[in-house]
């Protein structure tokens, strides 16, 4: 599901969740405010909220 999010989205998803760093820190690594990493964190949740809600699409 990740791999299907825009590449800004994976990366504060991964910073935020693999790498485990701090909201400042993903500011800091992306030249953000803490506002915008915190709100690009946000909505990068949301969007992979709606892909992993997505119903399997079934393969022909």
């Amino acid at each position: 599901a990740i791999d299907q999010l825009e590449e800004t989205d994976r990366e504060v998803i991964i910073m935020r969740h693999v790498e485990q760093l701090s909201n400042s820190e993903v500011a800091l690594a992306l030249d953000l405010s803490p506002a915008a990493a915190g709100m690009r964190h946000y909505r990068a949740l949301q969007r992979l909220r709606e892909i992993l809600a997505e119903p399997p699409s079934q393969g022909g």
